[in-house]
C-alpha cells in the first residue's frame, strides 16, 4: 500500500485533527516548534504527519534537520508533501493562496547534501496543479527562495530577493526536499502564503503572525491536501 507523508508548515499543524487511528510515532518538545511525528488514516489512506521541523537557525546538526525526511525513509513513504508559511513576493498573491514549489533560490550559504541539484518534478507538478483545478482551488506556480533564517527580511532584502525572480520566500522546504531526492522519495512543495511582501507595505512581521494568518488559511489547505491525497 502506498504511504503518504506530510510535513506540516508553521500554523499549519491543525491538520492532525483531520487523521483517524493516530497513532504518535516520535515526539520532541524542545526547540523553538513542537515536533510530531503521526501516522494514521485519511479517508482509508495511510498517512504520516510531520508537524513541525528543526531548521538550521534551532541548530547545526544535518542529521536533526533532515529528521522528518530520515523517517520519512525509514517509514517507507513513497511520496512526500512538504509545506510551509511563505512570504509572498509575486503582486499577484494574496494572504492564504497556495504557491507550487516549480523551481528554488538556495540561499542557505552552506553544503546541504552532497548533490545539491533539486528535482521538481514536471509531471508531479501537472498532477497537482489539475487537481487544484478540478476541485475548483486557486493555485499558483513559482520560485521559492530559502534563507537559513531566524529573522525576517528587511525592505532592501525584499527588493533584492524580487529581482532575484523570487515569488515566495521562506526558511526551511528545500534541505527537506534536497534530502528526500537524494534518498529517491517523491516530493512536491507547496507554499502557503502567510503574509505579503510588497513594496511599500510595511515589512515588518513576527512569528506569531505568521502562524496566524497559517490558521486563517486552514480551509483551502486543508481542501488542497485532501484533494491531493484522495487522488494520489
Amino acid at each position: 500500500m502506498q504511504k503518504i507523508g506530510i510535513i506540516l508548515g508553521s500554523g499549519l499543524s491543525k491538520f492532525r485533527n483531520e487523521l483517524t487511528n493516530q497513532n504518535v510515532i516520535y515526539s520532541e518538545l524542545g526547540g523553538i516548534h513542537e515536533k510530531q511525528v503521526i501516522e494514521g488514516k485519511l479517508n482509508n489512506n495511510s498517512v504520516v504527519l510531520f508537524t513541525g521541523r528543526n531548521h538550521f537557525y534551532e541548530t547545526y546538526s544535518k542529521e536533526k534537520v533532515f529528521r522528518n525526511v530520515s523517517l520519512a525513509k525509514d517509514l517507507n513513504i513513497d511520496f512526500l508533501i512538504v509545506t510551509n508559511a511563505a512570504g509572498g513576493l509575486n503582486p499577484q498573491f494574496n494572504i492564504s493562496d497556495l504557491m507550487l514549489i516549480k523551481s528554488h533560490i538556495n540561499f542557505f550559504q552552506k553544503p546541504l547534501i552532497e548533490s545539491q541539484k533539486v528535482e521538481f518534478s514536471p509531471d508531479i507538478i501537472k498532477w497537482a496543479k489539475d487537481c487544484a483545478i478540478r476541485n475548483k482551488i486557486k493555485i499558483y506556480e513559482g520560485c521559492y527562495y530559502a534563507s537559513s533564517g531566524p529573522v525576517y527580511e528587511t525592505q532592501a532584502e525584499i527588493n533584492f530577493i524580487k529581482k532575484s525572480g523570487a515569488d515566495s520566500v521562506g526558511m526551511s522546504t528545500i534541505p527537506d526536499i534536497l534530502r528526500a531526492n537524494e534518498l529517491g522519495i517523491k516530493t512536491l512543495g507547496i507554499s502557503c502564503i502567510t503574509n505579503l511582501l510588497h513594496y511599500g507595505m510595511n515589512a515588518k512581521v513576527t512569528h506569531d503572525e505568521v502562524v496566524s494568518a497559517g490558521a486563517k488559511a486552514y480551509k483551502v489547505f486543508s481542501n488542497y491536501l485532501n484533494a491531493l491525497i484522495n487522488d494520489y
